[in-house]
């Protein structure tokens, strides 16, 4: 770098004139470039300008330029600074330059390497996306076959296996179960026609007084009201379903019904045993086919007896 004369100790500056040893030639190499060496370089340069601008007396190198007399410096002198200068240019410097122009040229040999390993990477990742969607692709048509094959499959079972539980014969076999299993359930219950609807009643306390003139108690449970409601104005009079806990008391309670045509405040009061509708449908039936015998033949009994009306003579002792 050039002297800086604001910085320079000038006074007590020593000649340095062993300018050819100024830079260590094992530095540079025709491969490696060490940038101890460029330093070296302007470190040479620095101190031959200085040795200049001491014998010139001048501060700074643009001062040295402008000089047009030299009159104090001797021919050796600026011979010496002359082979110095040249030896540093031609034997350090011109090296440095043509290595900086190998630098580049690999420099750009390497950018454009770079860019064409970009380029490779670019249509490498290009490939691979076609390759996924081709896959996806492949995947997507093999799941879809798959499905569509599982739903004909399956509809194919459940085409055959509805129209074997929709089959006559099994239609019929099951609504025989479902009455069958509903007659189970309603024989553990009884019907009470003729017991009014008050507010606030209490459905279990009206079928226990009910039983109770039939001296009859057992443990009753889901009472409740069976129909409609009436319109505004109408009375009230809905049957009550109730259940108990096994069929002999049923019987036993469908025994003594009779009696409460007899107690006064239950002679419209009757029990009958739960009935699906079809079995209401023709215990009417039978009803009805009852008064007409009666009607008909007054002088005989008429009577229900296992679904059928039954009549026979009647006998007075003579």
């Amino acid at each position: 770098m050039p002297a800086d004369p604001d910085y320079f100790d000038w006074e007590n500056y020593q000649y340095f004139h062993d300018y050819p040893n100024l830079v260590d030639k094992r530095m540079m190499t025709d491969e490696v470039f060490s940038p101890v060496y460029a330093n070296q370089i302007l470190e040479a340069q620095d101190v031959i300008l200085k040795d200049v601008l001491k014998d010139t007396g001048c501060k700074d190198f643009d001062s040295f330029k402008r000089t047009t007399s030299f009159s104090k410096i001797t021919k050796g002198t600026i011979v010496e600074w002359f082979k110095a200068t040249m030896d540093i240019l031609h034997s350090y410097a011109a090296p440095v330059v043509a290595n900086a122009r190998t630098m580049h040229r690999d420099y750009d040999d390497l950018k454009m390497k770079r860019i064409a390993d970009q380029k490779r990477i670019i249509d490498l990742q290009e490939k691979l996306i076609e390759k996924k969607d081709e896959e996806l692709e492949s995947v997507k048509m093999a799941m879809k076959a798959t499905v569509q094959t599982e739903i004909k499959t399956y509809s194919s079972v459940l085409e055959n296996t509805c129209s074997k539980a929709l089959a006559p014969k099994r239609m019929q076999a099951a609504l025989k179960t479902a009455a069958a299993a509903d007659v189970e359930d309603r024989s553990k219950s009884l019907v009470i026609y003729g017991l009014k609807e008050e507010e606030e009643e209490s459905l279990e306390e009206k079928v226990q007084d009910v039983l109770s003139h039939l001296e009859e108690k057992p443990r009753i449970f889901n009472c409740e009201r069976l129909g409609k409601d009436s319109p505004e104005g109408t009375p009230a009079i809905k049957p009550i379903r109730f259940s108990l806990s096994g069929t002999d008391h049923v019987r036993q309670i469908l025994k003594k019904t009779s009696r409460l045509r007899k107690i006064d405040g239950y002679t419209s009061v009757y029990i009958s045993p739960d009935r699906t509708a079809d079995q209401r449908a023709e215990s009417r039936k039978l009803v009805e086919e009852l008064k007409r015998r009666r009607k008909a033949e007054p002088d005989r009994k008429h009577y229900i007896y296992k679904n059928t009306v039954q009549s026979c003579d009647i006998f007075h002792d003579a």
